[in-house]
């Protein structure tokens, strides 16, 4: 009988304990990735020749996860390593249905980050006086350009302008 109580604070408690990948569960599933490019991705070599990017050299990439301080720092490098191939048809999707999104949208126009869709019915005109055409300048503090240039890092993008302007819409 007191088995039921313990078991019930365990099925209770679990899912509020959030663990961390070790880093040799972080290299072996970064190695089954890279197998999954090895065998199946047909452009290893072309990719290797015009873009100077070999999928198949592992070590400075084992290294940067070996040194990573957490699950997320270790999924953003696997997202870069994805992103390599700039190849719009590969990438890294992780299984979940969390999604955070702005309730407006921008795209480059002329090397500048305008608003080009408001969702006015999250953010009201008397409230947010911004417009469509305006200039989308920070976030946070942070200039927008240059969290475009660092998000560019995670998309596989074949060509630069594309990389630019999908950031810029994320």
């Amino acid at each position: 009988m007191k088995r039921l109580p313990a078991l019930l604070v365990l099925c209770v408690a679990a899912p509020l304990c959030h663990a961390q990948l070790s880093a040799e569960q972080k290299i072996v599933d970064f190695q089954q990735i890279a197998a999954l490019f090895a065998k199946r991705y047909s452009f290893l070599e072309w990719k290797k020749q015009a873009l100077n990017f070999d999928g198949l050299d592992l070590p400075p990439w084992i290294d940067r996860i070996r040194k990573s301080r957490d699950d997320l720092e270790y999924l953003e490098i696997c997202a870069e390593y994805a992103a390599g191939f700039k190849d719009g048809h590969t990438g890294l999707m992780l299984p979940s249905d969390f999604t955070a999104e702005l309730p407006f949208e921008a795209d480059l126009y002329g090397g500048k980050a305008l608003i080009d869709w408001i969702d006015r019915s999250a953010l009201p005109e008397s409230r947010y006086p911004f417009a469509i055409g305006d200039e989308f300048v920070s976030l946070g503090g942070v200039p927008v350009l240059e969290i475009v240039r660092d998000l560019e890092r995670f998309l596989p993008e074949g060509n630069p302008r594309s990389a630019q302007r999908v950031a810029t819409a994320f």
